[in-house]
């Protein structure tokens, strides 16, 4: 292995640590204006002029970069089609994570006149669980019965913490009530299949110390 294999490895680990890290520390310091579980997104906290929006945004943006490198050693890792088209959908998911950051609720204020907004946030929660489902087939196929199920299985974590929210609203007008933690939730299931597969990966790695560098 070389060392720009080895630290875009470990590119996937941080990443999600920043990403993670951001989210939660933010809604730890965010005030009750800016922020509550009840009645807020977790966007409300990198809304433009909120006195989180450079921790929140920063620490998407700068954890979805840290993916990338990430993404590449995946798919140079990849040992069949069905997992490196996961990769695809894992980069996709992390380029939507990075524009979540980038256009901001209300960016429209400082550029661009559309908000894009929601297209980035829909490619990150619509993407990540088949980025795991269809990676996780693959290992399947490569004999991997560990990483498959914890990638079809923090893959089904997304579908079902939105039934749940859904569920919980039991018909009720305000379907924006607990809509952060649905999202939460979603956000910490593709964050764990990243670590989970960064540290697969790792480990790969480590039992091969002598195999071809990529």
């Amino acid at each position: 292995m070389t060392e720009r294999t080895v630290l875009a490895t470990y590119c996937g680990i941080a990443g999600t640590i920043v990403s993670l890290g951001a989210i939660t520390i933010a809604t730890i310091v965010a005030s009750p204006e800016t922020f509550t579980w009840q009645e807020h997104a977790l966007s409300d906290m990198g809304r433009y002029g909120t006195p989180t929006s450079p921790l929140f945004n920063g620490g998407l943006i700068v954890g979805g970069l840290l993916g990338l490198p990430f993404a590449w050693r995946c798919w140079i890792a990849g040992r069949n089609v069905l997992e490196r088209i996961g990769v695809v959908l894992l980069a996709t998911a992390v380029v939507g994570q990075i524009g979540v950051g980038v256009f901001f609720l209300e960016h429209t204020a400082v550029y661009l006149e559309t908000s894009l907004h929601g297209i980035a946030a829909l490619t990150v929660f619509g993407i990540a669980p088949f980025a795991g489902w269809v990676y996780g087939t693959g290992a399947v196929m490569a004999g991997d019965g560990r990483l498959a199920i914890a990638s079809v299985g923090l893959g089904t974590v997304h579908p079902l913490v939105w039934l749940g929210w859904l569920l919980s609203l039991g018909g009720e007008a305000d379907t924006g009530a607990w809509f952060a933690v649905p999202e939460f939730g979603a956000a910490v299931a593709f964050g764990g299949w990243v670590l989970v597969l960064a540290i697969t990966v790792r480990d790969r790695d480590d039992s091969e110390p002598d195999g071809p560098n990529r």
